[in-house]
């Protein structure tokens, strides 16, 4: 995904930050960001903009106002709200696979549904382990911003393992390489290269 498209719903989310006043405390909604968008702090912009080509960027935010003792309470919201948008973003990147997959295979379409359901499904439990934080700010506004980033070769382990584990459910579809659509995904959406693989 060029990041452009992957923060395409930037705007959407820019408004309902700069449109909805919540009280302190009150968590806010992650979003994705497109470079240059208006509305949104420089720093995030900045991180976003020197990432490496070849992650994938989360975006989460939680108002803590000027009360810096929600400062630990608010950095694990937000955290949990940028993994969660890097686990959007596996997730499209997933359906794209699996639809490329299916359209060139005998697979029955209900089972290339029941197939990416699955790893969906186990996609939204991972941890994300591969996971770093590179920003971690508190605007003006009291909003505590955190930019995260997924190295594709954390990704491609976590969609391999989702892969596998949809593999047993959906044996109809053993002959997806996930390792192969990763990077191809990622070389077309993302511009890296191929992931290193550790035996």
């Amino acid at each position: 995904m060029k990041r452009n498209f992957v923060f395409g719903l930037a705007a959407l989310i820019a408004l309902s930050l700069a449109g909805c006043a919540s009280a302190p405390g009150t968590p806010e909604s992650s979003g994705t960001l497109s470079r240059g968008l208006s509305g949104v702090p420089s720093f995030v912009n900045e991180a976003y903009m020197n990432a490496s080509e070849d992650v994938l960027i989360g975006i989460g935010t939680y108002r803590i106002g000027n009360d810096m003792s929600k400062m630990g309470t608010g950095k694990t919201f937000a955290e949990n709200r940028a993994r969660a948008d890097i686990a959007r973003q596996l997730s499209a990147i997933v359906k794209d696979m699996v639809n490329d997959y299916t359209a060139t295979s005998e697979l029955d379409p209900s089972a290339a549904v029941s197939f990416q359901e699955n790893i969906t499904q186990t996609l939204s439990k991972a941890e994300l382990r591969g996971s770093k934080v590179i920003k971690l700010e508190r605007d003006d506004n009291g909003l505590l911003w955190v930019v995260m980033e997924y190295g594709k070769s954390a990704a491609a382990a976590d969609v391999n393992q989702a892969v596998n584990a949809a593999k047993l459910a959906v044996p109809a579809a053993a002959a997806f390489n996930a390792l192969d659509r990763m990077n191809t995904a990622f070389d077309k959406e993302a511009g890296g290269g191929p992931v290193p693989v550790n035996e």
